[in-house]
């Protein structure tokens, strides 16, 4: 039996910047998805402002919001930890959250988005059990050691002979097909990509242990210093992991690229959190709370919008960097976030929140609601 004190948090109970925080990275996942993983059509046919958009999303978008959401997964376990009642209560519950989020995230892989990220997510969370009562130094010793274990795999694949898997290039396959051929290579080559997760959840773990965040919120000048160095030191690891890329120094492309989208990232959560210390920073973003609220109901109703469109208009490898961004923008305001308000202002937790949660403490959670989204 569960503790008494394991039932799901509640509107009042939840912390306004960590789901701004989450609404904001929501949205930058959309815009990744619909700019690499929808297909896209010949570059000699995109124009100046497709070149222009192109070269300024991967600066600004690439990587750094799953860094973000990666992080608040991590602060997520430590919340969790400090509200149970015990530990073995604690453990208990975020196994069965992981289960049923890896079950949601192979059928979302397999039907939906071959490039999902809840499967990965959930299995990668398993390792943090083990360092919930370890010592600081432990878990940022081990976070560095995950960051470096993909060069490590590299090169020891490489070593060993063994081909690379090649990534799957599907002539006339059905959608179902191509998605289960995609899951296949990203499996295949977990090595290579997965620990940079743990790193950043073993750096949200530490994060929200220390309340490095409510601690950051109250320090205005900290914030300004974090976001002005974080985009020079981005910027200046964006253009290096360029220049390593024809260089023998290759292999730490990748590394250079996470530290690039930890600057970037850095830098735009201290602007939110700078931002929410205003009246009106609060008024404007307080709506992307309701897409943080709702995370997991957008991030699968994000694909579960898309695909039918693309599959019943034939827009699948026909994308310019115009033309994703405007369905990026199209989706979000028009579908996602009108929707999340209006839901939130009815009920309690989104449609597969609360799915989610009926299976992870294995009753039937109230729905409705009579508190308006964004006054918690």
């Amino acid at each position: 039996m569960l503790q008494a004190t394991a039932e799901p948090v509640t509107a009042r109970e939840r912390i306004l910047s960590l789901d701004v925080l989450r609404g904001f990275a929501m949205f930058g996942v959309l815009v990744a998805y619909t700019m690499w993983s929808l297909g896209t059509a010949p570059e000699e046919s995109w124009s100046k402002l497709d070149n222009l958009l192109a070269g300024l999303v991967n600066f600004f978008v690439d990587g750094k919001f799953y860094t973000i959401l990666a992080f608040l997964f991590g602060l997520g376990f430590s919340i969790q930890l400090s509200r149970a009642s015990s530990d073995s209560s604690a453990v208990d519950l975020y196994c069965r959250r992981l289960a049923i989020l890896a079950a949601i995230g192979l059928a979302h892989a397999l039907i939906l988005r071959n490039g999902d990220i809840l499967l990965p997510y959930a299995l990668t969370g398993f390792l943090m059990i083990p360092f919930r009562n370890a010592a600081d130094r432990t878990i940022l010793a081990a976070a560095f050691v995950a960051l470096l274990l993909p060069i490590a795999a590299r090169l020891t694949w490489q070593a060993s002979g063994i081909p690379m898997p090649d990534r799957p290039h599907l002539e006339n396959a059905s959608y179902l097909v191509e998605n289960a051929a995609w899951v296949r290579y990203w499996y295949a080559t977990a090595i290579l990509n997965w620990p940079t997760n743990l790193t950043l959840f073993l750096f949200g773990l530490l994060a929200g242990r220390k309340e490095l965040l409510v601690k950051l919120a109250g320090s205005p000048r900290t914030l300004v210093a974090i976001a002005l160095c974080g985009v020079a030191a981005g910027a200046a690891l964006f253009f290096a992991e360029k220049a390593l890329e024809l260089s023998r120094w290759g292999l730490l492309r990748s590394v250079v690229f996470t530290l690039h989208c930890w600057g970037m990232s850095s830098a735009y959560v201290a602007t939110l959190l700078l931002a929410l210390r205003t009246s009106a920073g609060v008024a404007i973003l307080t709506p992307l709370s309701a897409i943080g609220r709702m995370a997991l109901t957008n991030y699968l109703g994000q694909a579960g919008t898309i695909v039918p469109l693309c599959l019943a208009f034939g827009w699948f490898d026909k994308f310019t960097p115009t033309t994703s961004l405007t369905l990026a923008l199209a989706v979000f305001l028009v579908v996602q976030l009108p929707f999340s308000i209006f839901w939130l202002k009815h009920f309690e937790f989104g449609p597969a929140e609360w799915v989610w949660r009926m299976f992870t403490y294995g009753h039937v959670p109230s729905l409705r609601r009579g508190i308006a989204v964004g006054h918690s």
